[in-house]
């Protein structure tokens, strides 16, 4: 499994996307919850790299990449 999200743990909500109204809601994950239930689900991560966001180029927040296999 290849897992990309926001790290954190806010939820922020957005009233416009692309010039268009949207009443959408994301969910921010902490990586170590994610590795925790990936594990749990015999799924251990064996990779993990996370990153400050791209200046200017997308949404200030950290992001997570996860690789993970069956046991």
């Amino acid at each position: 499994a290849v897992l990309a999200f926001h790290a954190g743990d806010q939820l922020v909500h957005v009233d416009e996307l692309f010039g268009v109204p949207v009443a959408l809601d994301f969910q921010f994950h902490r990586p170590e919850r994610v590795v925790r239930a990936l594990r749990a689900a015999a799924l251990p991560a064996i990779e993990r790299v996370e990153r400050e966001p791209y200046a200017g180029a997308e949404y200030p927040s950290r992001r997570c990449y996860l690789l993970a296999r069956a046991d």
